[in-house]
């Protein structure tokens, strides 16, 4: 029988030795150097630590927040300010999928992020790169052309021409089928579609 779920948080300072890693932990663990990792480190040092780590009284484990605390326990924190659990094990683990699963929330609206993104980027003193995307990533948020991009040269009596690539899974591709082919007679454009390696 499922445990009744409370809404009440427990928040308690708990000594970082005592937080230990899931060994089950799904996530590719972030190392210094690598990019993610100082994205977070500089995130953690702008605004401090205001996603708080999830840990389980009952096993010891985080949660959630094994990256933020690694860079923490790097930086010589002791003592963190946890939200504290008290599940057990199968529990534990299925929460920690769910918060790390990007399935789980809501998708982008890529035009209401394009336009806050312009409005920070408009702000004085203000560094867009605290956000955790990059001008890249930005760039195909908003389906803008790569910088240094060029059109596809035309020949006589052609039109340049931008080619936009994407991948579908090919499980889904008997699905998005239709609705590409409904976009592409609409818009009177050329596919060109590679099957899937094998």
């Amino acid at each position: 029988m499922n445990e009744p779920v409370t809404h009440q948080l427990l928040i308690e300072q708990i000594p970082v030795d005592r937080l230990l890693p899931a060994p089950y932990n799904p996530r590719v663990e972030l190392k210094p150097g690598m990019e993610g990792y100082k994205r977070l480190k500089r995130s953690l040092e702008e605004f401090n630590l205001v996603q708080p780590v999830v840990w389980n009284r009952r096993t010891g484990h985080v949660v959630s927040g094994h990256q933020r605390l690694s860079i923490l326990k790097e930086e010589g924190v002791k003592e963190l300010d946890v939200i504290v659990l008290d599940l057990p094990l199968e529990r534990e683990q299925a929460l920690n999928v769910t918060l790390n699963n990007p399935n789980v929330g809501g998708e982008w609206d890529v035009e209401k992020l394009s336009d806050l993104m312009t409005d920070l980027a408009e702000l004085e003193n203000m560094d867009v790169s605290l956000t955790g995307f990059d001008e890249k990533q930005l760039q195909h948020l908003s389906l803008s052309p790569d910088d240094g991009f060029s059109t596809d040269s035309a020949s006589d009596g052609e039109q340049a021409a931008y080619r936009v690539s994407f991948e579908v899974i090919d499980e889904e591709w008997e699905n998005f089928r239709p609705l590409l082919d409904q976009f592409l007679a609409e818009q009177n454009l050329q596919p060109h579609i590679r099957p899937p390696r094998t």
